[in-house]
């Protein structure tokens, strides 16, 4: 069987027209109502998210001085830390003047003496001038530059000069040497 149309083409068109207008319309209120829908439970939520918010404001007013405060000891700590590194730092590099006073002790010959011992800082180093007399001229004073070389604590010794004097009827020699600290040597034990 053949089906013919006998309506006007306008009519045809505006039935088109019709449909896809209902159409539309049915989506646009199908989508508003889900809206509506997914809006209603985030509506209830909104109040009590606002409240939890103005709460979480509150404590971190609260804590804002506990915070300033440990902000506060953490830097003081971190200088602190730097000056505690520092002083050990120097603690560690630093010969132990008994260990030193026991080596120059230990290098001298029975028939000097000494009348002065100081200390210089050039930069990293540690100089040392020791001056001091001697009975036997010469020979007593090399075997103590020679004992001080042999020494773990001393570098570079050498003699910064001598003099010749007459005390009580007796030539005495006055002499100056001076010597590098090379820096913390661990102590024998018994010593």
């Amino acid at each position: 069987m053949i089906r013919i149309n006998l309506l006007p083409r306008e009519l045809i068109e505006k039935k088109k027209i019709g449909a896809f207008v209902v159409f539309v319309s049915i989506s646009i209120l199908f989508s508003v109502l889900i809206c509506v829908l997914l809006f209603l439970p985030l509506r209830d939520e909104l109040p009590a998210a606002k409240r939890r918010l103005e709460l979480e404001q509150l404590t971190l007013r609260k804590y804002r001085p506990v915070l300033q405060e440990l902000e506060k000891l953490k830097r003081e700590e971190s200088e602190l830390q730097a000056r505690l590194t520092s002083i050990e730092n120097l603690i560690v590099s630093r010969s132990p003047w008994s260990q030193v006073l026991y080596e120059i002790s230990r290098a001298l010959p029975e028939k000097i003496w000494l009348t002065e011992l100081t200390k210089e800082t050039q930069g990293k180093e540690q100089i040392l001038a020791i001056e001091g007399s001697s009975l036997s001229k010469t020979i007593d004073m090399g075997k103590f530059m020679e004992n001080l070389i042999k020494s773990p604590l001393f570098t570079e010794v050498a003699l910064l000069g001598m003099t010749k004097r007459t005390m009580e009827k007796r030539e005495v020699m006055d002499f100056a040497i001076s010597c590098k600290l090379r820096g913390p040597v661990p102590l024998k034990k018994g010593l």
